[in-house]
């Protein structure tokens, strides 16, 4: 079957190629950016197209407008969110609850999809929900969806997990937990996960699932997003010795 690219507009593209030249480096910081008419003659597109791509370059903090001066990247000190997190799949899921949060919402009588119900072993077609988003500096960094199993939702209350959250009411409560299953993959953002992230639609995401369970059954089955543009995969390899 032949892959067909998700359709997206022509100032978006164009601002996705600059915003990842920026993230990494391809622009010094604090120095002055590439002019419209560069960029129409770079990338063959309009004016119009060029002011709306750097348009929201500067609303989402990546340059900066200087009256009587022209348009710069900013500098590095400014944005500690320009460096992104770094590390290790595990260094991400480990590190993900110390990241500050920006919202909560608990919601109830939400559609469970087919995924969901199947991972969490139940026939309900809805039920509670708790969504939380986290920053990297100032920038949403994850958007996460705990969808809770019935075993919990009978359990704590609505207003509870919006205070408090679902993990540190489960260990409060001496709700025992035996295991948790997590899977990742490479996903693109749709217009939920876009929205809430503050990212274009169809940008790349990685996406985590990670169902946790009891001794007696799944307890939650949580869906995590996190920006592509924020994460650096590192870790440290050790070299086997060559045999001689």
């Amino acid at each position: 079957m032949t892959f067909t690219p998700i359709p997206a507009p022509l100032y978006q593209r164009i601002f996705a190629v600059l915003s990842q030249r920026i993230s990494q480096g391809g622009y010094a910081p604090g120095s002055r950016f590439a002019t419209e008419d560069e960029l129409v003659a770079e990338f063959g597109v309009s004016k119009a197209t060029v002011r709306r791509a750097v348009g929201e370059l500067v609303a989402r903090g990546q340059l900066v407008r200087r009256q009587g001066s022209g348009t710069y990247v900013r500098g590095s000190g400014d944005d500690p969110a320009a460096r992104g997190f770094v590390g290790s799949i595990g260094d991400l899921i480990r590190g993900t609850p110390q990241l500050k949060v920006l919202d909560v919402h608990v919601e109830d009588d939400v559609w469970f999809p087919a995924s969901v119900r199947q991972a969490l072993g139940t026939d309900a077609e809805t039920g509670t929900v708790y969504r939380t988003r986290r920053l990297w500096g100032d920038q949403p960094f994850v958007y996460s969806v705990h969808y809770v199993g019935p075993t919990v939702a009978a359990v704590l209350g609505r207003a509870e997990l919006a205070e408090e959250g679902l993990m540190s009411l489960l260990r409060r409560e001496n709700v025992e937990m035996s295991e948790a299953e997590q899977t990742l993959s490479a996903r693109l953002a749709d217009v939920e996960v876009a929205d809430r992230l503050n990212i274009g639609l169809g940008a790349a995401v990685l996406f985590a699932e990670r169902v946790l369970r009891s001794p007696s059954g799944p307890l939650d089955c949580l869906h995590s997003w996190y920006r592509g543009d924020l994460y650096r995969w590192q870790a440290r390899l050790a070299v086997e010795p060559a045999d001689r």
